[in-house]
């Protein structure tokens, strides 16, 4: 582990209760991150990647949501031990998140404006004028004019309210910033936009940051380090460099096949077959198994550990070491 570590995830296992059945939405995930970094959540919808974000803000609806085991530690601190109280201090100042939907993220009623002066009055102890100031100075940061301090959400487009919800999670400049698909309903001018201003601003904070995507590019261009999560799982860690250009298990192979490529002359893309488990109903062995096209029946009954297949790269997969030693990566 890094001298530099500053976010700590250890064994979280979350689970949830619906109906009666219980939902393995995180299973054993451990996660490191080092200060002023980023760390990319790569997987499929509903692999868990939001769950986990969640847990460490600690906003997990509770019930239907529990924490089983594990710990988060921040900077030193378990965050799972922490009071609420406590909690309140930390969320908005040491940590924010951008949400993925802006329209549920902004409060339809309060002017963009006060929304982003109520977190600096909550977490700086100042008064409304600075507060406000301050409100002014983080829209003028991210591309608005703050003559619009007083206008209502309404009244932006979905760029514009996602850079005010950019805006309001670094109000306080936390010292981590949890970023679940903060481009997703953007298009790609506008991504690019959005994506280069968290880039300057994580910069000049020096801000952490665990970005949650489906896009691959996204995280080519914004990340240092990736972990794949699947059904629950982080199956495949590294570095940006190890994950890209050596990706060793075979759903990580498996998306990367299934990107279209500038080169070659390929038809029709190679899609991962079949679909994520059943969270309520999981596998016994080797959660992708299923799908996987070197499954044996040692995957099916057997769970695989994380194995270090390099310095720093991380493979859950009963043969991580073969399949590194015989240079599995993208076709």
């Amino acid at each position: 582990m890094s001298e530099n570590t500053y976010l700590k995830v250890d064994n979280l296992v979350v689970e949830y209760t619906s109906d009666g059945e219980i939902v393995h939405a995180v299973n054993d995930v451990s996660l490191r991150l080092d200060k002023g970094k980023t760390l990319g959540l790569v997987g499929e919808t509903g692999a868990g990647k939001t769950t986990i974000a969640k847990a460490i803000l600690g906003i997990l609806p509770t019930p239907p949501a529990k924490v089983r085991q594990g710990s988060i530690e921040l900077n030193g601190r378990n965050l799972l031990e922490l009071p609420e109280k406590e909690m309140l201090k930390v969320r908005g100042k040491e940590i924010s998140m951008i949400f993925q939907d802006p329209m549920t993220a902004l409060n339809p009623v309060i002017s963009v404006g006060k929304q982003i002066s109520e977190a600096v009055i909550l977490h700086e102890n100042v008064d409304k004028a600075t507060a406000k100031k301050r409100g002014i100075e983080m829209l003028e940061m991210v591309g608005i004019p703050g003559s619009r301090y007083d206008e209502y959400p309404h009244q932006f487009s979905g760029g514009m309210k996602q850079r005010v919800v950019i805006a309001m999670a670094l109000a306080c400049e936390p010292q981590l910033l949890l970023a679940d698909e903060p481009t997703t309903a953007l298009d790609v001018t506008i991504q690019a936009q959005v994506l280069e201003m968290i880039a300057e601003l994580r910069k000049k904070f020096n801000t952490s940051m665990i970005l949650i995507t489906h896009d691959l590019g996204v995280v080519a261009k914004v990340c240092d380090d990736v972990a794949v999560v699947y059904a629950g799982e982080v199956i495949e860690s590294g570095s940006l460099e190890d994950i890209f250009d050596h990706p060793t298990h075979p759903y990580t192979v498996g998306l990367f096949n299934a990107l279209p490529k500038l080169t070659g002359d390929e038809k029709r893309l190679s899609p991962v077959e079949g679909l994520p488990p059943d969270p309520t109903n999981l596998p016994e062995g080797c959660k992708f198994s299923p799908r996987c096209p070197y499954a044996t029946e040692e995957c099916r009954n057997g769970i695989p550990k994380m194995c270090e297949t390099g310095k720093g790269h991380y493979v859950r997969c009963h043969f991580a070491t073969k399949f590194a030693s015989e240079g599995q990566g993208v076709k």
